[in-house]
């Protein structure tokens, strides 16, 4: 029995363990093709990208260039130097009518890969055109323009370009160039497209040009040398060069080396802070100063802390705070918080200055309250109890023992209500109006005191309350008097100073809201 109980035990693990491998393999498969799909669709998205762009760069550079003739589109292969050579497939070509692009009719895809002239109906011709491709690019042309260097008869087509030599390879800068070509000196981005060229010209390249890559690093380059083709240089390596064309297609490109100078660059800020700052795609803690080390030309620089508070003086009231105004490296300044800078390759020291200023501060004060036990038009409040003969005075009112916003009272900043307590208020320096808000019944009755003892709650109908005013001469209220809630009346600063209605607030204060009675008048 018990050989048979252990045997039924293994079978049972057994089939489990079937079970298991059954569920596991397929799921193992599934998800193992799932990340080799995902890969791939990753590496089929890039591709794509990246010839669609290589497309853009190939009419640009002449392979092929792009002329609208008014009444045709032609093609032309003015720059053999281009690789690697592909085809240009049109999908479709519009034309605008009346404010709405339409689609031209044709027999599509249409293939360039040689000269090509595509013959327009007269209802398209000197109408704004639009060429879509296979990958996507739209090239926009009006009538006798013209994308990319092409070239008629003798005279030539013209592409001047600038790159860097990187040990991958050269990686096309846009940078500007100065040039007579056209009879005047201009300066020109690169990569630009001169059509229809013939005669001398002056061509002058910076010295220095940069790239950015995706992370945000900067490759700067040295101009070394001109790359021609199909045209003659009185020199290629000097950055200003006397050029002449020859027909056909001709390409220029000036030639730069990488800087590799390592120097040091000193962050400082102002006010003295510790802020963060990304240089050329790295993120530094900047101490109020510090030294790090970066490739001497352009610099990426991105200021991360574009405000702060500086809580120094925090237990003395006040808060300064700064917003970023601007930086400087040498003599420079940028006032933007992202910019490319310039470190001078000769020197082996630069200082990057970011400074900040005060535009606010949050000030601290305390709102108090207080509640005036005689009204101002009242000089004196006296009574007799029906009991006593004795001429007794009213002794201070208590103030509220209990939180004043149960009674509805709260200290008003413009639009903005506060609790009054003994914890502090942090507002922005400026002017405000203020005032209080609320009323209460301080007492049903008053306080007194006969014979030295006290009675509270005495019902006040059983004496004579004989009120003295400032300005007129006493009255008597037979049978009691009552008064009307206490109100806000003025506030009053730490010296006890009144305050008017709009105040400034640059430093710490306190604020003391007074609440007092306005109205008397006999029990009923």
């Amino acid at each position: 029995m018990k050989l048979s109980r252990g045997l039924t035990n293994a079978i049972a693990i057994l089939m489990l363990i079937i079970v298991v491998l059954v569920i596991s393999i397929p799921m193992i498969t599934f998800f193992t093709n799932s990340q080799q799909a995902g890969t791939e669709k990753l590496a089929l998205v890039n591709n794509y990208i990246f010839l669609k762009n290589l497309q853009v760069k190939q009419v640009e550079y002449g392979h092929p260039a792009i002329y609208y003739a008014n009444s045709s589109i032609e093609f032309y292969y003015t720059n053999g130097t281009f690789v690697p050579p592909t085809n240009l497939t049109i999908v479709k070509i519009l034309y605008l009518q009346g404010g709405v692009w339409l689609n031209l009719s044709y027999n599509y895809p249409i293939t360039v890969n040689a000269f090509t002239n595509l013959t327009l109906p007269s209802y398209v011709q000197g109408k704004p055109i639009i060429i879509v491709t296979s990958l996507g690019n739209f090239f926009f042309l009006t009538p006798k323009s013209s994308i990319g260097p092409y070239s008629t008869s003798a005279k030539g087509g013209l592409v001047i370009a600038a790159e860097i030599a990187e040990p991958n390879g050269p990686i096309g800068v846009a940078t500007n160039v100065t040039t007579n070509i056209d009879g005047t000196y201009k300066n020109y981005t690169t990569p630009v497209a001169f059509p229809n060229q013939t005669g001398t010209f002056v061509v002058k390249a910076p010295e220095y040009v940069f790239y950015e890559r995706p992370n945000g690093s900067i490759v700067t380059g040295v101009f070394h040398n001109w790359i021609a083709s199909g045209l003659t240089l009185n020199s290629t390596s000097y950055r200003v060069a006397n050029v002449s064309l020859g027909g056909g297609s001709m390409s220029l490109i000036a030639n730069y080396t990488p800087l590799t100078k390592t120097i040091k660059l000193e962050i400082t800020t102002y006010p003295f802070t510790t802020i963060n700052v990304t240089v050329n795609g790295i993120r530094y803690t900047i101490n109020g100063n510090e030294n790090i080390s970066v490739l001497a030309g352009f610099i990426n620089v991105t200021v991360n802390t574009l405000q702060f508070n500086n809580t120094k003086y925090e237990n003395k009231g006040i808060i300064y705070h700064y917003a970023y105004e601007s930086s400087s490296i040498d003599t420079t300044n940028y006032p933007s918080y992202e910019f490319i800078a310039f470190v001078n390759p000769s020197s082996s020291y630069s200082t990057l200055k970011i400074s900040y200023v005060n535009v606010f501060n949050y000030i601290r004060i305390f709102a108090l309250y207080s509640a005036k036990d005689i009204p101002n038009n009242v000089k004196s409040i006296e009574y007799y109890y029906c009991f006593a003969d004795a001429l007794q005075h009213v002794y201070n009112i208590p103030p509220l023992t209990n939180n004043p916003s149960e009674y509805g009272l709260y200290f008003q900043l413009n639009s903005s209500l506060y609790n009054y307590s003994n914890q502090p208020i942090w507002i922005k320096n400026g002017t405000y109006y203020i005032s209080g808000i609320g009323d209460f019944m301080n007492i049903t009755d008053l306080y007194c005191l006969v014979t030295n003892q006290p009675y509270e709650h005495l019902i006040i109908s059983n004496c004579y309350v004989n009120v003295t005013y400032t300005n007129l001469t006493y009255h008597i209220f037979n049978g009691g008097l009552t008064w009307s809630p206490c109100e806000f009346l003025n506030t009053t600063d730490q010296n006890n100073s009144l305050l008017q209605p709009i105040v400034t607030i640059n430093y710490p204060t306190n604020i003391t809201v007074i609440y007092t009675w306005d109205i008397g008048w006999d029990k009923l």
